[in-house]
C-alpha cells in the first residue's frame, strides 16, 4: 500500500497542508470550543500538522485531527469565508475534494 504522501497529488498534500494551518493559525474556532471541535488539542493538531501527510500519531488520531479540521472549516458557521481564502485559495470545494480523495483512500 502506498503512503499518503505517495497516494496524493502536490496540490492534495498543499490543501491539507493549508486546512491543518488554518485550524492552527486561523481565527474560525473560539479557543473554548476548539479541542470539542476538532478531537484534539493545540499542540496535536501542530504536530499532525509540522509532518503532514505522514502520521506521526496513531491512526485514530491522525484521521479525527485531519477529518475533523477540514470537515469544521467547511461547516462550522465561523462567517469568514475571505479568511478561508486566504488560507486555502480554491475554498470549501477544495477541502471537499481532498475529505472524499482522502475517504476513498481510506484514511
Amino acid at each position: 500500500m502506498k503512503s499518503l504522501a505517495e497516494a496524493l497529488s502536490p496540490e492534495e498534500i498543499d490543501i491539507g497542508r493549508c486546512s491543518l494551518r488554518a485550524t492552527i493559525e486561523g481565527s474560525f474556532f473560539p479557543d473554548w470550543e476548539f479541542e470539542t471541535l476538532i478531537g484534539a488539542n493545540h499542540a496535536e493538531v501542530r504536530e499532525v500538522y509540522a509532518a503532514w501527510p505522514r502520521r506521526t500519531v496513531g491512526q485514530e488520531a491522525f484521521r479525527s485531527i485531519v477529518f475533523n479540521s477540514m470537515a469544521n472549516l467547511i461547516g462550522y458557521p465561523h462567517g469568514k469565508e475571505e479568511e478561508l481564502i486566504a488560507y486555502i485559495p480554491r475554498g470549501r470545494a477544495a477541502i471537499v475534494e481532498l475529505l472524499d480523495r482522502l475517504t476513498t483512500l481510506g484514511v
